[in-house]
Parts: C-alpha cells; structure tokens; sequence
C-alpha cells in the first residue's frame, strides 16, 4: 500500500524522450530560472526521468549547452527581403538577433562562456554574407561586421536583461538616483545633470543608438586584411 502522505515520483515511460525535447526543457529551465539553475539533476527531475537517461541524449553538460544555442538561434527571424544597403542588413540582423537574446536569456551567457559553432550559425553567417555581397562588401569585409555586430549586441543582451523589466528598471533608476543625491550632487554635477539619460543606458533607445552608429561606420573603410 502506497503512503498517501508520501509523494509518488512517476517515471517517464521508456522511450518517450527525444533529443529535441531534452533540448527544450533545458533551454524552458534556463531561461526560466538562470543558467546557474541548470543541472542534470534538475533537468532530469523536470523531464521526469533518471540522470543517467539524459546521457542517451546529450554526451555531456556542453553538447546540451551547444544544442540549446541551437535550438534558440532556430527562431530567428531576419525581415524578407534584407534591404540593399549593408549597413541596413546589419541593423536588420543586430535588432532579430537582441530580440531572440531576449526570448531566450539564458543564451547571452552561453555564447559568453564558451564557443558555439554548427550548421545553423554558419548558415546564418553565409545568408548575411550573401546579402552584403549583393551590396558589394566583400566576404572578409562581411565576416568583421557580422562579428562586430554579434559581439555589440550580445553584450549588450547580458548587460541589459538584469536591468530591464519594470521592477528591475525602476530599482535600477532608483540605486542611481541614491547614489547621486547621496553624495550631494555637487560631486558629479555632469553626471547629475545627465541622470534621467544615464537611468535609462539598458533599453531600446540605447541598443538602436548604438546599433546604427556601429552598422554606419562599419563600411567606412576596409577592416584589417579583409579579402
């Protein structure tokens, strides 16, 4: 007889697993509860299967961390057609790739810990390629601004998801505007002068500005040893 005070713990039916659904719930957990969150164990427990039955999915902790990347990436949508302007298309890129970053934020902090290369990524860098070459940028030219761009704008990802959202942003204005009254004002009066702009460093405005600053000046002259 099963204690009714004790909780059952139903096993997954052998079988009913795919890699594809080993992938999501991670990347579900993750971006739910932190990357920090992510464990075989837990993942295991939400699955609802043993640790040991992850592993007939995913060889270790990395290739699952990989296929999530992957998996994310999958739901990028560039705008068709991409505009005919190089710059553009780089905008066009940087604002789907932050916008998939925010979807999934667990996967900023992947590309920050290591590096992740397969078929999708370098799929997507031949699209950018072809759609610059349309516009008369060479492939090594391409390649700089593409990673120009990856980089910015998966820093700024991680630098804004703590600080977004409407309880972060307001305790984030808020540790600004403490620490400046704090000190009288007199202190920093460029930065005081300046605080309402300075509040707001981690939203669409600041990621657009420095976006097409960056995309327009990418094309201004040939980067080193571009082919």
């Amino acid at each position: 007889m099963v204690d009714p005070g004790k909780a059952v713990r139903v096993r997954r039916a052998r079988g009913s697993l795919s890699r594809d659904q080993v992938v999501a719930a991670a990347l579900s957990l993750a971006d739910e509860h932190g990357l920090d969150a992510l464990s075989m164990p837990r993942l295991a427990s939400a699955l609802g299967c043993g640790v040991m039955t992850l592993y007939g999915y995913v060889t270790e902790k990395n290739d699952l961390l990989d296929a999530m990347v992957h998996s994310g990436l999958a739901g990028l949508q560039l705008p068709r057609p991409l505009p005919n302007d190089p710059s553009a298309v780089m905008v066009s890129w940087g604002t789907a790739l932050r916008s998939t970053l925010r979807t999934h934020p667990s996967l900023p902090m992947i590309f920050l810990s290591r590096p992740v290369l397969g078929p999708g990524i370098v799929n997507g860098v031949e699209a950018l390629l072809t759609a610059l070459a349309r516009c008369g940028v060479a492939p090594g030219a391409g390649v700089w601004a593409v990673y120009a761009v990856l980089i910015y704008t998966t820093g700024f990802a991680a630098w804004e998801l703590p600080r977004t959202g409407p309880q972060a942003g307001e305790s984030y204005a808020r540790q600004w505007r403490r620490q400046l009254a704090d000190s009288g004002g007199g202190e920093y009066p460029l930065t005081t002068a300046a605080v309402e702009d300075a509040v707001g460093v981690a939203d669409e405005q600041q990621f657009n500005y420095g976006l097409t600053r960056l995309a327009n000046g990418l094309f201004l002259a040939e980067p080193p040893d571009a082919r």
